[in-house]
């Protein structure tokens, strides 16, 4: 498979809740180094007390080495989640954004699955714009784009908002495809040939097992994460050659690559990229 069309295996772009997740974590850390400090004291007494006890009434075998070690690691295990869990209370907006992880990185997995099914040549991921982001966006071996929305839910009460959100995601997709795969053949320039993209919710959570086969909300397909593959290959439109999916990914790349540095400026190239 040729490695130019690769896309999520080795990214260096993390979804954007989880970048937002460790930015707030970081912060958080920050704020609040006295109780730190005062869980840290006490882990390490705690440490301290069950290392005298083990070595003072246990024989020294080597049950007494495995049961020293397991008991540390178990005091330094609750510890951290102590502080984590400490962190998501106090923390209001933690909880979402590492839902919106859980969803994005999901997708993701998919997504993968779908690329080594061979029923789309890539995606990119955490596409940032100036006011809001695109979650994934798809280029299946047939049809236009697909821009995923991923939402991670105990329930479908916000379904509208989660279509709105949608159809704003398709509305940046169709300006960045329509500015950086215009066809540059010169003479051979299409004529009313535009991109399309297809809006495209996907639930995992709990409220997947409520999105019921061929859900439409405000003109947007909602679909079960588990249900996405099969989405895709149901996906109908022109097909997409080779060589146009991997200027078209190359280009989405370094876009991306531009604005998670600060420079949205849209690059161009001298071939033709995909049409849908």
């Amino acid at each position: 498979m040729d490695p130019a069309l690769e896309e999520g295996e080795m990214t260096r772009f993390r979804s954007y809740p989880r970048r937002a997740y460790v930015k707030l974590m970081r912060g958080w850390l920050r704020r609040n180094v006295k109780l730190l400090a005062g869980f840290a004291g006490v882990a390490v007494a705690l440490l301290a007390i069950e290392t005298v006890v083990i070595l003072v009434v246990l024989p020294d075998t080597s049950f007494r080495t495995w049961l020293l070690g397991a008991t540390q690691a178990t005091i330094v295990a609750i510890g951290l989640y102590l502080v984590h869990s400490t962190f998501l209370v106090r923390e209001r907006e933690a909880i979402w954004q590492l839902r919106g992880a859980w969803g994005e990185e999901a997708t993701r997995d998919e997504l993968r699955r779908a690329k080594r099914k061979r029923v789309v040549w890539g995606w990119i991921d955490s596409i940032e714009f100036q006011a809001g982001d695109l979650d994934h966006l798809v280029l299946p071996r047939n049809g236009g784009f697909v821009v995923i929305d991923s939402k991670w839910r105990s329930d479908g009460a916000d379904a509208i908002e989660m279509a709105a959100s949608a159809r704003r995601a398709r509305l940046r997709a169709e300006g960045l495809t329509r500015t950086l795969l215009k066809s540059e053949r010169g003479s051979h320039r299409a004529k009313g040939n535009t991109v399309s993209v297809i809006p495209l919710v996907v639930i995992w959570g709990p409220a997947q097992h409520q999105v019921p086969d061929g859900c439409h909300v405000e003109g947007v397909d909602f679909i079960r994460g588990r249900a996405l593959v099969s989405w895709l290959e149901a996906v109908r439109g022109s097909e997409v050659d080779r060589a146009a999916a991997k200027e078209a990914l190359a280009l989405l790349r370094q876009f991306r690559g531009r604005a998670s540095e600060g420079k949205p400026s849209i690059p161009t190239s001298g071939r033709s990229a995909a049409q849908a």
